[in-house]
């Protein structure tokens, strides 16, 4: 396993030399005004616009420059919490509904990428969760189950018959979820930038909102009144001072190797390559990228919740690199690009939606850990506003009650009250 000496920091795979579309620069009145020019906000505004409303949106740096560009690029309904995690939360029922919101965004995801020839690196590769113990097979089970019950398939391995599908001997068990896929998040947020630019939604980058006030957003340069506002901001909402209590991040790292031979990469995947992740509590996954370099990412518990990012890669670097080598020492890696991310988070991981308690024109979408479930999201809040949609409503409220706040968390302090919190939600004693 080898890193270059001068491996850069911060140096996302994925980012080319981004075009930006001018910063606002005149005060303006628009139907819809969307803070946020990631997944989430971009599928929103998408949204609004095909039911013929005009749409401006406003996006800090360019489209693609936080979260959702600087993902792995997994594209799956199961992300941070499984259809068995929602069924223990609520009742499977209740799940099933869940799982069909997050499968229609990525069925939205895919849609676009077809219908509109969109160029971002489009993979169709299933998705593996892979057992570290054998005790996490009993899960899997469960969640199989679970999937069949609603009508969702899935396919469990043994960890003899698990390797025929990826080639290491470490792993229990796994198992698959069909229909997901891979993409690069930042050509894709492009792509769809382009095609809005085309439908003649106004999308201002260079452009941060600095303040809020009823229906007005002041920027920089320009006053914008809107009657709807839907705030797609993430882990940002703190910065506008919006549900400063209830949204932190979580930071993962991510590394891109030099391009493996064909071979190498049916070392790893003899069958065919499948996006991977483990079971760990802060878990690791890998994929393959068209061009044939590995994705492998993860992070640990000093970094996940840190307060602010963290620019020294070497632990996370060396943690990743003896990971993989331990999986798979078969292969010989040399990383070229490492970057981190951070993505807004909940108290109890679940996404946040909904209308402002005080302004009903304002809507927010936050703490979407997924791009499956960004998307479906910002779908959702247009379908909300212009046609009463309110299925969601209940279940992923900003208002919702959490397992750590009030005088409690004054006293633990935010990052504390929040590594607790998800531990909690995630049964882990």
């Amino acid at each position: 396993m080898q890193h270059k000496n001068s491996l850069p920091q911060d140096q996302v795979l994925w980012y080319s030399k981004p075009t930006f579309t001018p910063p606002c620069t005149q005060n303006m009145q628009v139907e819809v005004a969307i803070i946020g020019g990631g997944m989430a906000g971009l599928c929103a505004a998408q949204e609004f616009c095909k039911q013929g409303k005009k749409v401006a949106l406003f996006e800090k740096n360019f489209c693609g420059s936080g979260a959702t560009g600087k993902s792995s690029g997994f594209v799956t309904p199961n992300a941070e919490l499984s259809l068995t995690d929602f069924a223990a939360r609520f009742n499977l029922n209740v799940a099933h509904q869940i799982w069909n919101l997050i499968s229609s965004g990525v069925k939205n995801i895919a849609d676009n990428i077809k219908q509109h020839n969109f160029s971002c690196d489009y993979q169709v590769q299933d998705a593996l969760v892979l057992a570290n113990k054998a005790s996490d097979l009993k899960t899997f089970h469960t969640e199989h189950d679970n999937l069949a019950k609603i009508g969702y398939q899935s396919k469990l391995y043994d960890q003899k018959n698990l390797q025929s599908y990826i080639n290491s001997n470490q792993y229990f068990g796994a198992l698959q979820y069909p229909n997901s896929f891979s993409l690069n998040p930042y050509l894709y947020c492009q792509e769809l930038k382009t095609l809005l630019l085309s439908q003649s939604v106004a999308i201002f980058e260079q452009t941060p909102v600095t303040q809020m006030c009823d229906h007005t957003l002041t920027t920089p340069h320009a006053r914008i009144t809107a009657d709807l506002i839907v705030v797609c901001i993430d882990k940002d909402f703190p910065d506008l001072h919006l549900l400063t209590d209830d949204v932190f991040h979580a930071q993962t790292f991510v590394l891109a190797s030099a391009p493996l031979t064909d071979q190498q990469v049916h070392q790893i995947f003899p069958f065919g390559n499948l996006m991977a992740w483990d079971s760990q509590l802060i878990y690791n996954y890998f994929r393959m990228t068209q061009n044939n370099r590995l994705i492998l990412g993860g992070g640990d518990i000093f970094t996940s919740y840190a307060n602010s990012p963290t620019h020294n890669y070497h632990r996370i670097t060396r943690k990743l690199s003896d990971y993989f080598l331990h999986y798979f020492p078969q292969i010989d890696l040399e990383f070229e690009y490492q970057w981190s991310g951070l993505i807004g988070l909940s108290k109890d991981i679940a996404p946040m939606i909904g209308r402002d308690k005080n302004c009903p024109h304002i809507y927010y979408v936050t703490a979407a850990t997924g791009l499956a479930i960004a998307a479906a999201l910002g779908t959702y809040s247009a379908q909300h506003l212009l046609n009463d949609r309110n299925d969601m409503d209940e279940y992923f409220s900003p208002y919702r009650k959490f397992p750590i706040g009030g005088c409690t968390q004054t006293i633990l302090g935010t990052k504390m009250s929040f590594i607790l919190s998800n531990l909690i939600k995630l049964n882990i004693p």
